[in-house]
This record gives C-alpha cells, structure tokens and sequence, in this order.
C-alpha cells in the first residue's frame, strides 16, 4: 500500500508540475506558482503519514508567512535610499540574526509534528528546490541571451 500511495503521489507531482504553468499564466501570479511546486516537491521527499502531514503543514505555511514578511521588510530597507549605509548594514544583519532565530522557533515547532530524520529531510528539500529554481533561472537566462 505504501508503494501505491508513493506511486499515486508521484503521478500528483508530475501532473502538477505540468498543468501549472498554463494555470499560472491564466490565474496565479508566479511566487504562487512557484510556492505551490515547492509544497508538492516537499511532499514527495518527506513521506508524511497523513497525521504528521495535518500537524506538519499548518506549522509550515505559518513560518513560510513570517519568513517571507522578513525578507519583505529586509528588502524595503536595503532599498531606503535616504538611509545611512552603515544603519542598511546594521539593519540587514539584525535581518539575520532574526531570520536564524525564526528558524530555531520553528525546528521546535516541527519536532512536534514531524520526527527529527524528517526534519532533516525537510532542510535538504528547502536545499534541494532553490538549487532547482537557479538551475531552471540560469538556464533561461541563458536561453534568453
């Protein structure tokens, strides 16, 4: 049965991952496109029993949410022109330090829901997609030149 539903799930990702580009085009915007393939590539490397998938993704799309308003508001100001670059540099690194602490709240929140091999397989996923994403952005903006 396990074999089936990983098959099963497989199949899913494929379809996805062909049918949402002309979704996309029509009705999402591209980080939603993009967050999407990221949830169904997660999906298929963590092998969640469906009570760990229940507990796991609510916690997930809750730091995706903080950690994505922290790169917002780390973006907005590494563009305030009118700031001092010393304070842009002060400001990015307290930017870090925030994003790293994010990240320990989180790894807790996840040992809850998730066992630790799990979690680990959840950090080498994250990995594994953005290295996805820049091989894909390299090769069009090859294919672009």
């Amino acid at each position: 049965m396990n074999g089936l539903v990983k098959r099963g799930l497989w199949i899913f990702v494929l379809c996805l991952m062909f049918t949402l580009p002309a979704l996309a085009q029509k009705t999402w915007g591209r980080s939603q496109q993009i967050e999407s393939l990221k949830v169904a590539f997660i999906t298929s490397k963590l092998d969640l029993t469906s009570e760990e998938a229940e507990k796991f993704w609510p916690v997930y799309n809750n730091y995706t949410k903080e950690f994505l308003e922290l790169l917002r508001k780390r973006r907005e100001a590494r563009y305030n022109k009118s700031a001092d670059p010393d304070e842009t540099i002060s400001a990015d690194l307290a930017y870090e330090s925030k994003m790293l602490e994010l990240k320990k709240k989180y790894r807790k929140l996840y040992a809850r829901a998730i066992p630790p091999q799990k979690i680990l397989a959840l950090y080498k996923a994250e990995a594994e997609f953005r290295e996805h994403l820049y091989r894909q952005l390299n090769n069009r903006r090859k294919g672009s030149d």
